[in-house]
């Protein structure tokens, strides 16, 4: 879609309404062109390219978030994600015997050598280190001072937040051979989770109202086949985050989590989930569990771990829900068919974007 001056100006005498829906159908690329040209036209995309905020745990964005603070953006924000990473190991003694001895480091680097890589394509041990020290100072400066407590200065700034979601993020490293002994697996789900719990518990208490919360490929960490992991914290973590939540969206998320969200009845309304493959005794026990307060059901992509054969997923149907209990009155949504739908409808909005 083109965007010129004439046009700009035409769109610029449009009712406000009409010009917030003309808004709603273009992409973000789009909205943001658009907000440039004109102090009105700017003010009426400001509400959609600030409906979410990401915020990501490192100092630079901590900093973004208390030029937040300054803005006159806050109104407009209606949904915050919060990308989680793992926190590592701060033992770097540790490191350089057990993890990636300079011993082990050679054997790495003659592999590599032996499948005709250039010298070049693989970094140095001191290249290593240095990179793994800078991302762990970094985190337990934010972990030690609390610098990403100002989550709950930020949702209390923001009245119209109503989600919050947490997506669950690899640990970028450029390569630099993170490994999974690196990762401390129970403080990275408890700091988190504890933060983000206080922060929607800080908001709420001024009458923020946040109903919804979204986990997004949520996994547990690799743990090996002798180890016996506490994973207690972790279900009290996620119990107090989603005390009072009324809407539930999993997408991704891993069959434990499931299990760990079935131990609890929350006072759920909506439960929407996407991705999400388990066996059929945890997924019937999920939803036994929040039978009671669950007043609606929406999931696409759903699949049911080893119903016919112990190696196949089998999709899970609305049929297949309402056996779970007969006495509920429940509106469920597969949307396997709606995913089509919105497809023929963004294609259509394309195509008339381009005339």
């Amino acid at each position: 879609m083109r965007i010129n001056a004439p046009k700009s100006t035409r769109l610029k005498t449009l009712p406000t309404e009409i010009l917030h829906a003309v808004v709603d159908h273009l992409a973000p690329w789009e909205i943001k062109r658009l907000s440039y040209t004109s102090k009105r036209l700017r003010q009426a995309c400001l509400s959609i390219l600030f409906r979410n905020v990401t915020f990501d745990f490192s100092l630079t964005r901590i900093e973004g978030l208390k030029d937040l603070l300054k803005s006159n953006v806050c109104s407009y924000i209606v949904s915050f994600t919060y990308e989680i990473t793992e926190l590592l190991n701060p033992d770097f003694d540790l490191f350089r015997s057990d993890i990636l001895s300079l011993d082990s480091y050679v054997d790495i680097a003659k592999d590599k050598y032996d499948v005709r890589y250039e010298a070049d394509e693989f970094h140095s041990y001191t290249a290593i280190y240095k990179t793994i020290h800078d991302i762990c100072s970094e985190q337990r400066s934010i972990v030690n001072k609390g610098a990403n407590l100002i989550l709950s200065s930020i949702f209390c700034a923001l009245p119209l937040l109503q989600e919050v979601r947490l997506s669950f993020c690899e640990l970028e490293d450029d390569d630099c051979l993170l490994t999974l002994d690196m990762i401390i697996k129970e403080e990275f789900y408890k700091h988190h989770l504890q933060v983000v719990s206080s922060a929607i518990q800080s908001a709420r208490s001024i009458g923020v109202a946040i109903h919804t919360v979204s986990l997004l490929d949520f996994e547990l960490p690799y743990y090996h086949s002798w180890e016996q992991p506490n994973l207690r914290p972790l279900s009290e973590s996620l119990g107090q985050l989603l005390g009072n939540i009324k809407v539930l969206r999993l997408r991704g998320v891993d069959k434990s989590i499931l299990e760990l969200l079935s131990y609890y009845a929350f006072d759920l309304h909506q439960l929407d989930m996407c991705r999400v493959v388990a066996p059929e005794k945890i997924i019937k026990d999920f939803f036994k569990t929040n039978k009671k307060s669950i007043r609606s059901i929406g999931f696409h992509d759903v699949g049911i771990r080893g119903l016919n054969r112990l190696d196949s997923n089998t999709l899970l149907l609305a049929s297949m829900l309402c056996h779970l209990d007969d006495d509920s009155e429940l509106s469920i949504l597969d949307t396997s068919d709606v995913d089509k739908a919105v497809k023929s409808v963004v294609r259509w909005l394309q195509n008339e974007n381009t005339t």
